[in-house]
């Protein structure tokens, strides 16, 4: 019986794990048009915000930590507080997910 508990136990961490990655791929196809699209004009600082706020669940994810310092760098020195704020929650979440995983 404890077999059977260990594979089902098993299988449903498998499938977590899949749909976690199925998550992230979806979520990067979602944020390279948002922010290939504000990179190349000015978006508003509620906009910004908007995005960073929404990306920042990922950006464990190398791929969408990618994007989500590309839009940092180019609003820099449009919108410096919320860059330096969501910068700050950004190596905050990281510094978490590193923490967990040990």
């Amino acid at each position: 019986m404890s077999e059977w508990i260990d594979q089902i136990e098993d299988n449903s961490i498998l499938q977590l794990a899949q749909s976690l990655i199925a998550l992230h791929d979806e979520a990067l196809v979602l944020y390279t048009p948002l922010v290939n699209d504000m990179s190349t004009r000015k978006a508003s600082e509620d906009e910004l915000e908007e995005l960073l706020s929404s990306m920042l669940g990922f950006v464990t994810d190398e791929r969408i930590l990618v994007l989500f310092k590309k839009v940092c760098r180019r609003y820099f020195y449009t919108y410096p507080n919320v860059v330096g704020f969501y910068a700050k929650e950004c190596m905050k979440t990281i510094d978490e997910n590193k923490a967990e995983e040990v």
